[in-house]
């Protein structure tokens, strides 16, 4: 049962300026202007050259489509992926066939040099760290156990999102906290392990019905099954007083101290029991994710085999420009352009959470970048001026300059009691198996996904000409996209 308790009011970040066209743009016009009428005196023609030509130049950097990108914006899009093909920038190879020496199946891309780290917590538990050598991060996964609220009452599951927004406050006052992602990896289950689950349980001398009903059990329903995987990504950046990056165990120590608080908290969210991920965890699910037919061979061993870091990436790759090849997998990555336009209640994501029928495997990840405080309320108070300008600059107020001065009030007043600003994006990633008509699969499965965040009033967007980076970025890693630079096409995904 679903609570009745609804959620809304998310605002993009308002750029300001005349009619919202943003401040860089609103001076531009002004300099115009100014170069206009000082250029009449001299010559009126030339004075019209020049106004016709700049106020063309803003009215196209102005306009902006619905996914909030303008002329420029898609033409640096396209030129660049072109740039990329031309130069091989999109294929990739690795191992023992590769054109450099060391057979190895390095990670590509943006994760070419994230590695793993090794630390103690406080209690002398082992625990791995995700090292993010060219931004100074370091991430910590914890995988959870969600409890799911279908048989949880009203006020249990409203208490379950009171305490994840206080789990994002305090992350939000601890210093240097940069991101929070959740990843739901949902993937078919071989049926593997519960077919060794059950032989193990079946005697050798068990009656002849009890064993034919065991191996019909087994047959039954150990295909067909899925998996889900919750992962919670903690990205953490630590410098010293003259700004250097901390060494890895001063930035163990400090995440091992916050652990016991965060297990706490995401405990009372209905997260489960966490548990902080070990280097064979991370591995394996790298090695899986980048190459599918892997699973059924990790899973048939009694011991899991170990994969380095370093033989955990694809053997090769082809980034297209709406779809990214990989090993054994077929693989299409969105990005969410605008969250639900109304408001929405708990279990609004359940369905583009829960498997779905034409869809391989499915990977979910929703990332949140917190405000500290003290950012929080100059924000908000930003926010509510510009609303107010807005209104002010029309001779009639539309019922969206309406609203939006609406939320800013309202979200001014909710700062002000205590509460924090939170920035969140999506990424939706689908994978087919490679194989015969893996293009229509593939179709299939991205209108199936389109379907479900069209339910969930999420409007979702192909990562065009990026599909490598974003398909890396969903990966429950803690990569943090606004740390690159260039950002690229995700840039804009936390903005």
């Amino acid at each position: 049962m679903a609570s009745n308790t609804t959620y809304g009011d998310w605002m993009r970040p308002m750029p300001g300026g005349i009619r919202n066209i943003g401040i860089p743009l609103t001076i531009a016009g002004m300099g115009v202007l100014t170069c206009t009428l000082l250029v009449s005196m001299a010559s009126v023609v030339a004075a019209i050259a020049i106004l016709v030509v700049g106020m063309g130049v803003i009215l196209v950097l102005a306009i902006r489509d619905r996914e909030h990108r303008n002329m420029v914006d898609r033409a640096v899009e396209k030129r660049t992926w072109m740039a990329a093909q031309r130069s091989g920038a999109n294929l990739y190879r690795s191992g023992l066939l590769a054109p450099i020496d060391g057979g190895k199946a390095m990670l590509p891309g943006i994760l070419s040099r994230v590695g793993l780290t090794s630390a103690l917590d406080g209690l002398g538990g082992e625990f791995c760290l995700v090292r993010h050598a060219h931004t100074g991060e370091y991430s910590l996964l914890l995988s959870c156990q969600p409890q799911g609220a279908s048989l949880a009452d009203d006020d249990v599951e409203d208490s379950y999102v009171a305490s994840w927004a206080g789990l994002m406050e305090s992350l939000a006052s601890e210093a240097g906290v940069t991101q929070l992602a959740v990843t739901v990896d949902t993937a078919p289950d071989s049926g593997v392990r519960f077919r060794r689950t059950l032989s193990r349980r079946i005697v050798k001398d068990a009656p002849e019905l009890a064993a034919r009903a065991m191996a019909q059990i087994m047959d039954q329903y150990a295909a067909g099954g899925a998996s889900n995987d919750v992962t919670l990504a903690l990205t953490f950046r630590y410098t010293d007083r003259d700004g250097r990056y901390l060494e890895a165990g001063e930035a163990a120590r400090r995440i091992s101290l916050l652990l016991p608080s965060i297990r706490e908290q995401i405990a009372q969210a209905g997260g489960g029991a966490a548990r902080a991920l070990g280097m064979e965890e991370i591995t394996r699910m790298v090695r899986v994710a980048y190459d599918p037919a892997a699973q059924e061979t990790i899973e048939e061993s009694d011991e899991p085999p170990y994969i380095a870091w370093e033989d955990c990436g694809p053997l090769m790759h082809e980034a297209g420009w709406s779809h990214y090849a990989h090993d054994s997998g077929l693989s299409r990555t969105w990005e969410m352009v605008d969250p639900p336009q109304s408001n929405v209640t708990a279990d609004t994501l359940t369905r583009l959470l829960s498997p779905l029928a034409d869809c391989d495997r499915k990977r979910v990840t929703v990332l949140y970048r917190m405000l500290p405080p003290d950012k929080t309320m100059f924000m908000a108070e930003q926010n509510r001026q510009k609303a107010a300008n807005q209104v002010s600059q029309e001779k009639r107020a539309t019922v969206r300059s309406m609203s939006q001065i609406g939320k800013a009030n309202r979200q001014a007043v909710e700062t002000n009691q205590g509460a924090v600003m939170v920035f969140f994006g999506m990424l939706v990633t689908v994978t087919v198996s490679r194989g015969e008509q893996e293009s229509q699969r593939l179709e299939a499965a991205s209108r199936a996904v389109e379907q479900a965040a069209g339910g969930a009033k999420i409007d979702l967007r192909p990562c065009y000409g990026a599909q490598d980076t974003g398909f890396a970025a969903s990966l429950p890693l803690g990569l943090n996209v606004r740390s690159y630079t260039p950002a690229g096409p995700l840039g804009r995904l936390l903005s």
